[in-house]
């Protein structure tokens, strides 16, 4: 059992002949029970402080332990959104391309299109160029037999005029 200072100050000691003055001894003891209560509360005290002192130590690493738990959590949303976003972002470019691809597609088929039209267009300007040609040139002939008709009838005139006078 550990000594207190209540055992040190009701220590009583048979006196002897030749012993020690029991004044001083009475004196002793009480300056003895004194520094050990001292001492005894200082130690009170330094292992209430400790205790303090562990609990918030405690209390620091169970937030350390928190936070760090956090940390994981959010790397890992992050994480998961850098991923959500990469395939977001691949689906849209492999949309786009689908889409450019259609309208490519669809600018050749339309320049196609007007191609085949530009080529109608020309056959159709070449028939009808023949066709002016054969008009101009039937009304040539036709100027031409006008022409002729009209010369031969002015010298049936002519002719005629010179029998009648």
């Amino acid at each position: 059992m550990p000594l207190q200072p209540l055992d040190i100050q009701k220590q009583r000691f048979a006196q002897r002949l030749r012993g020690y003055d029991p004044a001083e001894v009475e004196n002793f003891l009480s300056l003895v029970a004194e520094e050990l209560t001292q001492r005894l509360a200082d130690l009170e005290r330094s292992e209430h402080e400790n205790r303090k002192l562990r609990e918030r130590v405690d209390a620091a690493e169970a937030r350390e332990r928190e936070l760090q738990e956090m940390l994981m959590r959010g790397k890992k949303v992050a994480d998961e959104m850098v991923s959500t976003s990469q395939r977001e972002a691949q689906l849209l470019v492999k949309e786009a391309e689908i889409h450019a691809d259609k309208l490519v597609h669809q600018a050749m088929e339309r320049a196609q299109e007007v191609d085949n039209r530009i080529q109608e267009l020309r056959t159709r300007r070449r028939e009808l160029q023949l066709k002016f040609r054969g008009t101009l040139e039937l009304f040539a002939q036709i100027l031409q037999a006008d022409m002729e008709d009209e010369h031969a009838s002015a010298n049936v005139q002519t002719f005629s005029k010179r029998k009648s006078g």
